[in-house]
């Protein structure tokens, strides 16, 4: 990879000597969101793009770390609690070292250099950036961790030192997935498997609204708090809310009295059927139904989720108005971010294009797109 030597000489000329070099994708969902921290099935898959990690351990306890997507850096003692700035990146470096401190991995000091590539939000860059960092600190030190294991303490980053109370989606497809397939993974019991996307697959067109996020963080949260309280309603742990049968559901949703938070359930327990749905349609080759069920998870996260808005809705509709196009659906936490959409591969340069023409028009900026590909987990890059 040509960026990874760049990043290796980026090191060299900022911090002096040889670095070990790491990489770890995005991600794009491609349904189920909003039920992995109700305890559901998911089906992401990694994509093209991602975090690159250059490192190289210090014996003097010092921990100095550098983006090269921002300018501010890092600079502490490696066993230090003190906590810096909300919304610093090296929140995600030092919370690194910590969790690995938690299980007894001593990481004693490290030059870090990190560079990031993934076009647009809603890709889970924080999540590479935290399996990116996790991995590349536990293999230079010699404590290589299962899959799994790096996936979890990953979100152990994002829990106690970013704030949000994500669901271990992101960071299991980001460690676990497999070169050309999708990640089925059941958010209770962690139990996964590859599933193949075959060479007759559409392309799966990723296009990105442009918008800026805002309150992401704190909405994740409220939704967060909006399913407990649904769960408690409907007489089941919250950990299995996207497990609820859809018979069980209309059996029981009147026991919530408060509209807002029975909209939340629906989308809940809807989306954890849809998946596996769309997990047997994947299997089947039948992307026609996958798009019928695409269209219907971007439905229930705009009107019972509310937590898309009027560019991804947009954005959306015109994929899914397009002959080419089995569905589209909003990907990620929302409020902007981007748009996953199965197109036949024929047609997916023509439609991205109208599609991005179209929005430009509305909206006044013209869209990043591409195809999605799937190269695999975290890795180490430099041999």
């Amino acid at each position: 990879m040509t960026h990874m030597v760049q990043l290796a000489a980026d090191f060299t000329a900022r911090f002096g000597g040889a670095s070990r070099t790491f990489w770890a994708p995005g991600r794009v969902n491609l349904i189920g969101d909003h039920v992995d921290y109700c305890g559901g099935v998911v089906l992401p898959m990694p994509i093209q793009f991602g975090t690159s990690v250059a490192v190289r351990l210090r014996s003097d306890g010092c921990i100095r770390a550098a983006s090269g997507n921002d300018p501010a850096t890092l600079e502490r003692d490696a066993r230090s609690n003190a906590a810096l700035p909300a919304g610093h990146w090296g929140r995600f470096v030092s919370g690194a070292v910590a969790v690995l401190a938690e299980i007894g991995v001593d990481v004693g000091g490290a030059d870090v250099l990190v560079c990031g590539d993934i076009p647009g939000s809603g890709l889970s860059s924080s999540a590479s950036l935290a399996v990116g960092l996790v991995y590349a600190l536990s293999e230079c030190t010699g404590h290589p961790l299962a899959p799994l294991q790096l996936a979890v303490l990953a979100q152990r980053v994002e829990h106690r030192h970013i704030g949000v109370q994500c669901g271990l989606m992101d960071q299991a497809v980001i460690a676990l997935a497999q070169s050309g397939c999708a990640l089925w993974f059941d958010c209770t019991d962690h139990s996964h498997r590859a599933i193949a996307l075959g060479a007759d697959a559409p392309a799966i067109l990723v296009i990105n609204t442009e918008r800026e996020r805002k309150l992401v963080h704190s909405t994740y949260n409220e939704r967060l708090a909006e399913t407990q309280s649904a769960a408690q309603c409907l007489g089941v742990p919250h950990g299995e809310l996207a497990r609820m049968p859809i018979a069980a559901w209309r059996d029981r949703a009147s026991r919530i009295d408060d509209a807002a938070v029975m909209r939340r359930a629906r989308h809940v327990v809807t989306e954890g059927d849809r998946v596996a749905r769309a997990a047997a349609a994947i299997a089947d080759g039948d992307w026609p139904l996958v798009g019928v069920l695409f269209n219907a998870s971007h439905a229930s996260l705009r009107d019972d989720f509310d937590v898309s808005c009027s560019e991804l809705d947009t954005l959306a509709a015109l994929c899914a108005a397009s002959q080419a196009c089995h569905g589209a659906r909003m990907s990620g936490a929302g409020f902007g971010g981007s748009v996953v959409a199965l197109v036949e591969r024929r047609f997916v340069a023509q439609v991205a294009e109208a599609v991005a023409h179209a929005y430009q028009g509305e909206f006044g900026v013209k869209p990043r797109w591409f195809v999605a590909q799937s190269l695999g987990a975290a890795r180490r890059t430099d041999g």
